[in-house]
């Protein structure tokens, strides 16, 4: 059982390759380092967001998210904590929250209503909350999820879907997570006037 998880771990990740992944990769890497420059929260973020491309890239060739990447994107997320921000109570509170609070309400939706959440996304917004924070991964999926719904609604409007299709959502939490660590005070500002 253990092999036969592990296989499929290195298999996901063959979906990953592709010209859109080299792009946004690199697109991710300048972001990182020209907005938070060459310091160790640079190189974390970098990280995370070549991490958030990752899985784009696998949801749009192949409709997966990729465990393997997830897991990283967790792994990522306690030891920049520890590492980098230091071991506080209040940053591990944020982040027991911010691994729930999008990931349960997305999973207890997709029980509900079959087919609304994958369970990608769900994994995705868990391990992206033990990063961020409950501040930064509400903000970044709201992001996320607002712009998918315009493009569903554009979908629709173009009559290119109806109403039972579905969105590959991996690629706009990706997105909106990635201004959520780019920009996460100028958000937390707008959003929660803190």
């Amino acid at each position: 059982m253990t092999t036969n998880y592990s296989s499929k771990l290195i298999k996901d990740l063959k979906s990953i390759p592709s010209p859109v992944f080299y792009i946004f990769a690199a697109v991710a890497l300048f972001c990182a380092f020209f907005v938070l420059g060459f310091s160790a929260v640079g190189v974390f973020t970098a990280l995370f967001l070549l991490l958030l491309v990752a899985c784009a890239c696998a949801d749009i060739n192949d409709g997966i998210v990729p465990d393997l990447a997830v897991i990283l994107i967790a792994v990522l997320g306690v030891i920049q904590f520890i590492a980098v921000e230091g071991f506080t109570v209040p940053g591990l509170i944020s982040r027991l929250i911010g691994f729930v609070c999008i990931s349960v309400p997305m999973l207890v939706v997709s029980l509900l209503m079959k087919g609304a959440f994958g369970g990608g996304d769900i994994k995705l917004m868990a391990s992206a909350g033990l990063y961020l924070g409950w501040k930064l991964t509400f903000a970044g999926a709201f992001i996320g999820l607002f712009i998918s719904g315009l493009y569903g609604i554009y979908l629709l409007i173009l009559k290119k879907a109806g109403k039972k299709s579905t969105i590959k959502l991996a690629p706009f939490l990706a997105f909106g997570l990635s201004l959520a660590a780019l920009f996460g005070e100028v958000i937390i500002l707008l959003c929660y006037g803190l």
